[in-house]
Parts: C-alpha cells; sequence; structure tokens
C-alpha cells in the first residue's frame, strides 16, 4: 500500500553520519564500562552493531525513497528487537540503551503521526524489555527509564521541528517558483497584448489613411491627370480640374488635422461625459451634419474604463459618420436609467451599409465591450442608415 509521506526530510549524508555518530558513541561507552563479557559475546555484540548501522543507513535511505508503509514498517520491525537485543547483551553497561534514541527520529521523519506514538511505545517496551531480563530487577529499569524517556520525547521534538522547518522552507521555495512562472506567464501575456494592441492600431491607421487621406490623394491624382490632358485644348475645363484638385487638397488636409486630433484626443476626467461627446459633436456640425443629442436619466460618475469605452465609441462612431455616411443628421442617446447598465445609441440617415462585418474601428469597439462584459450591436441597411447601440455596466 501507497500513501503520501509523512514528511519531505531525506536521508542524506548528514543524517547518516547523525545516526552513526550515536551507535558509535554508545559502543564506545558500553565497551569502557563493560567488565564480565566473553569473546563470543563482544563479537556477536560487534556484528550486531554492524548490521544495526547498515540497516539505519541503508535500509532508512530505501524506505525513505520509497514512501511504502510496509517497508517502513518492516524497518522498524528489525531494527526495535536489534537494537534492544544489543542492549541486552551490553547488560546496559555505559547507558548502550542510547542506541534506540534516533529509531524515534526516524519515526517522525517516516511514518504518519498515527504511527508515530505506536512506534515509539514499541521502543520503550524493548529498552524495558533489554534492561528488565538482564537485570531481572524492576528499581533498576524504573531508574534509568526517566532519562531514557526524556532522551526519546528530545529526539522527537528535536526532529519535528526539524520536520516543521524543512517542510515550511520547501512550501516557501515552492509558492516562489509558482509565483515565478505566474510572474513570467504574465509578462509574456502583457507582451502579446502589447503586440496585439500595436496590430490593432497599425491596422486601425492603415484604414484611416486608405479611407481618408488615400481617397482624397485618387481624386487629386485624376484631377491633375485630366487638366494635363485638355490644358492645351480647353485650359478652361483644365483650370477647374485644377481648382477641384486643390479644394481636394484642402479637405485632405482638414481630414488629416481632424484624424490625428482624434488620435491624441482623450476623455476629459474632469467633465462628466455628456459633455465630452457634446464636444465631439461639434465637429460633426462644422462638415454639415445636423446633431441632435438626448440624456436620459441622470448622468452619474462612471469608472474610468467604462468612460474611455463610451469616450471610443462616440468617436468612432461619430468620425464614421463624418467621412462615410453622407449623412445630414446625427442622433446621439446616452441612457442612465438603468441603475446597473449604461446605453449609447448613434445613429444617422446617411446611405447605410450593405454589410455588418464592421472596419477596424467598430472590430475594436467591439472587444472593448465585450471585455467590459458589455453587449455591441449595429444595424444598417443601403439607403437607410446606420446605428450603433452599445451597453456596458456602469
Amino acid at each position: 500500500m501507497n500513501y503520501l509521506p509523512r514528511s519531505i526530510i531525506r536521508t542524506g549524508s548528514g543524517a547518516d553520519l547523525a545516526f552513526a555518530m550515536v551507535v558509535l558513541a554508545s559502543y564506545f561507552a558500553m565497551f569502557s564500562a563493560l567488565t564480565t563479557a566473553t569473546l563470543l559475546e563482544i563479537g556477536l555484540i560487534m556484528f550486531l552493531g554492524v548490521a544495526y548501522m547498515v540497516i539505519g543507513i541503508y535500509g532508512y535511505a530505501f524506505c525513505a525513497r520509497s514512501n511504502s508503509l510496509p517497508f517502513q514498517l518492516a524497518y522498524f520491525a528489525i531494527q526495535i528487537p536489534l537494537g534492544g537485543l544489543i542492549v541486552y547483551l551490553g547488560k546496559g553497561a555505559g547507558f548502550n540503551a542510547l542506541l534506540l534514541l534516533p529509531l524515534a527520529g526516524h519515526g517522525v521523519i517516516l511514518l504518519p503521526s498515527r504511527w508515530v506514538y505506536g512506534i515509539n511505545i514499541l521502543i520503550v517496551l524493548s529498552y524495558v524489555a533489554a534492561v528488565g531480563i538482564y537485570a531481572q530487577s524492576l528499581s533498576i529499569v524504573w531508574t534509568g527509564l526517566p532519562t531514557f524517556l526524556a532522551g526519546l520525547i528530545f529526539i522527537m521534538v528535536f526532529t519535528q521541528m526539524a520536520v516543521s522547518e524543512e517542510k515550511a522552507r520547501n512550501e516557501v521555495e515552492r509558492l516562489y517558483e509558482e509565483l515565478t512562472d505566474a510572474n513570467q506567464r504574465l509578462r509574456e501575456y502583457n507582451l502579446r497584448a502589447e503586440e496585439l494592441a500595436i496590430t490593432k492600431e497599425r491596422n486601425r491607421l492603415a484604414r484611416e489613411i486608405h479611407d481618408g487621406l488615400g481617397h482624397y490623394l485618387t481624386t487629386i491624382y485624376m484631377q491633375i491627370q485630366a487638366a494635363r490632358a485638355i490644358l492645351k485644348k480647353d485650359a478652361a475645363h483644365a483650370q477647374e480640374a485644377l481648382k477641384i484638385a486643390q479644394e481636394q487638397t484642402q479637405e485632405a488636409l482638414l481630414d488629416v488635422r481632424r484624424s490625428v486630433a482624434a488620435l491624441r484626443a482623450q476623455p476629459d476626467e474632469n467633465l462628466p461625459l455628456p459633455d465630452t461627446i457634446g464636444k465631439m459633436l461639434e465637429s460633426c456640425t462644422s462638415a454639415g451634419i445636423q446633431p441632435e443629442f438626448k440624456v436620459v436619466g441622470n448622468a452619474r460618475v462612471l469608472s474610468p474604463q467604462t468612460q474611455l469605452t463610451l469616450f471610443r465609441s462616440a468617436q468612432e462612431s461619430l468620425n464614421n459618420v463624418r467621412k462615410h455616411s453622407q449623412a445630414a443628421r446625427v442622433w446621439v442617446v446616452l441612457d442612465y436609467t438603468s441603475p446597473d447598465w449604461i446605453r449609447m445609441e448613434v445613429r444617422d440617415d446617411g446611405i447605410g451599409a450593405a454589410s455588418l462585418d464592421g472596419g477596424f474601428g467598430l472590430v475594436g469597439l467591439k472587444e472593448r465591450v465585450i471585455y467590459l462584459n458589455g453587449i455591441f450591436s449595429t444595424r444598417s441597411n443601403p439607403g437607410e442608415g446606420f446605428c450603433l447601440e452599445i451597453q456596458v455596466p456602469g
């Protein structure tokens, strides 16, 4: 049966060295105090000590890597009796029961908490049995038991602190790595978003140049070409063509200025949205289009993002009316009646459109509105004008 590991500490040269040092220290103390032992007993003690140390180093390492509860229980099933046997053969000389204490630390590291206490009870019972059998006296057992229990508890507490510290450190490292990855993904997303915004703005500028300046330059070219063709035969008509070309040049300059002004324009955060839209309608009046602006309900303060979306929508719509609609009138409605939504409608009586796919400008507006979880819609038929309606939370 496999299970999640109790902790994240794994064996290493430091843990192995500590285990070996405790076992060797207990052996030195035992042999320095051991006076009545045969060569066979000494040899057996040495053999069991080597086995205990080898299993304590390599067996523990295997169990730490395997995360298998049966293997880990088998490790303690071997080591606890083996350690108790060494204590018995050494007759408790030099408090050789010290060599059992590292098993308490191994239990904290390897086992789930419900097993740790059981293993430590078995360690205590192993000590009591070993001392009791060779001493044949409960008083000797009780004399050394408090010291043994104190060492056992100290090892458990110290190891648990080390486990908790290691776990906390690894958790911090994991969170740091996750945060680093998230920051990297965020930077990549920002770069992609910036590249996408630049691409969209380039496409919009290309459309502006094509639909505005490109149209005027084409007309000017054709008028100049016509004037050159008839200059010698009909000077009056040539002059008329050049006059039209000159007028188109002035119109092109005005259109360029209006486009640059629109690109630079930002909503005045100190003015309510109806006032900023009213200022934009002045460009329609100068272009010979009669505007009608209606505010329904009471205007309220909007978030900067909502204000900018409505401002850009009105700006793009009125630019399209002035440039492409050939309209005589335009109607703008700003509706605040809903407490949760703002509705804006821009409608003209121009030539309309056969397709509602929209150019780059309308596509950009739609993306802005959808980003705010708003609603974007257009309606038009050839000869029946064009209407844009949006609703955004606000």
